[in-house]
């Protein structure tokens, strides 16, 4: 497996999707630290306070769009306004349920941000990681 990934981050206020994403990601390579987060409040002042830290960073961001207080779009606004370091170190995909064509055309405007539908599959995480070496 690829060791460059070595921590992702998983916002999304449904402690299943975050419980199934977990598994898959340690199904594929167990040494990876994953941070769930079920607030996107939560993770965006995470990321925040650790901007510049880079062994704090986590190389992926698995993103769910509909949340409350702050959406996946919200997030992705607020995390366009973090520093370079940050933006640099790690890439961001949404996960999503969503069917709205508009929702998903809306999430791959930035060419930067990868999209895939919930649940998340093997393959797609296996060649999401090897695309990163």
């Amino acid at each position: 497996m690829n060791k460059t990934i070595k921590k992702i981050m998983i916002v999304d206020d449904n402690e299943f999707d975050c419980y199934i994403t977990s598994k898959i990601i340690n199904n594929i390579d167990e040494s990876i630290d994953i941070m769930e987060f079920n607030s996107s409040t939560t993770a965006i002042q995470f990321l925040e306070e650790f901007q510049n830290t880079t062994d704090k960073l986590p190389d992926f961001i698995f993103l769910d769009i509909y949340m409350p207080v702050i959406d996946g779009f919200g997030f992705l606004d607020r995390f366009n306004d973090l520093s370079d370091v940050i933006k640099s170190h790690t890439k961001i995909c949404i996960l999503s349920t969503t069917v709205d064509d508009l929702y998903i055309q809306k999430a791959k405007i930035n060419s930067s941000v990868m999209f895939a539908s919930k649940p998340v599959t093997n393959e797609f995480l296996e060649d999401l990681f090897n695309k990163t070496n």
